[in-house]
């Protein structure tokens, strides 16, 4: 029979319950720390025109998260870029998939999120960054031309926002890639800034539609990102101009922009929802 009331019994019961506590609180520490590491374990996302650039910016990052990561990118022979951006999600530690096609398509952006649930379960994060860009005037525009930026900039983003309504899992998020040039005006702009306009309002309208199941619906408008997406439709003397309307003097880049859609992503984001946040260094504020 155990004498509880010995001094010396009473200290190593103490002890051993000093040993469990510490070694609760080191487990409940490690845990904390895993996920700090580690935010988005467990949920997967897709990132659409993520070959290069801003998409591939955002699918690394979410990696680095902990996020496993569908490659989206439009066509087949940009498969060698989309695959340098999974290798890069592999790189992290987080599984990846790669998929083209034209998502002005919508049985394409169906395919889309048909690989994320057969790869990886489910999905939970849509970033949609696909898009295109032509500038010249108006009056300089055919038909073809208009055509193919409704297709590339505004049915993209309502067939990808459309499809993770229907298919996101509950606490998810949208994050669309819009332009800070709906806040300003540039000459050549018109008809990029006209198709890329309705993304704000399809973000305002969805969220209301998906608060009760805690999805949040967000637009991060950057300004002008040194890339060849960008460097494609200017000249020096354009991009200068460009760069001196920053409060720094500079054009963007892609690791400005990453923070934004980064923070909206993760659970803490939850309150920010319905918005289109600018990411453009001053360049253009509202």
């Amino acid at each position: 029979m155990t004498d509880i009331h010995n001094p010396s019994r009473r200290a190593m019961i103490g002890g051993l319950g000093l040993a469990a506590a510490g070694a609760a609180a080191a487990t409940t520490a490690a845990r904390a720390q895993t996920s700090n590491a580690a935010p988005l374990a467990g949920k997967v996302a897709i990132v659409t025109g993520a070959r290069n650039n801003l998409g591939r910016g955002f699918a690394e990052r979410l990696a680095q998260m902990g996020a496993d990561v569908v490659v989206h990118h439009h066509r087949e022979d940009s498969r060698a870029k989309a695959e340098e951006t999974a290798n890069l999600v592999r790189a992290a530690g987080r599984r990846a998939a790669v998929i083209h096609g034209d998502l002005g398509d919508s049985a394409n952006v169906t395919a889309l999120f048909d690989l994320a649930e057969a790869e990886f379960g489910g999905v939970d994060i849509l970033v949609h960054t696909a898009g295109a860009i032509i500038k010249k005037p108006v009056a300089a525009f055919t038909d073809a031309e208009f055509e193919r930026l409704l297709n590339d900039n505004t049915k993209t983003t309502f067939y990808a926002m459309r499809e993770a309504a229907r298919r996101l899992r509950d606490g998810g998020r949208i994050i669309a890639v819009g332009t800070s040039l709906t806040a300003g005006a540039a000459p050549g702009y018109a008809a990029y800034g006209g198709t890329k306009a309705p993304v704000e309002e399809f973000t305002r309208m969805l969220a209301k539609e998906l608060g009760d199941r805690r999805i949040t619906v967000n637009n991060v408008a950057p300004g002008p990102i040194d890339t060849p997406f960008f460097h494609a439709a200017e000249t020096p003397q354009s991009v200068a101009y460009a760069s001196g309307l920053s409060t720094e003097g500079r054009l963007g880049t892609v690791a400005d922009v990453v923070p934004a859609v980064a923070s909206l992503a993760l659970p803490e984001g939850q309150w920010t929802n319905g918005q289109t946040v600018f990411v453009n260094g001053g360049y253009l504020t509202r």
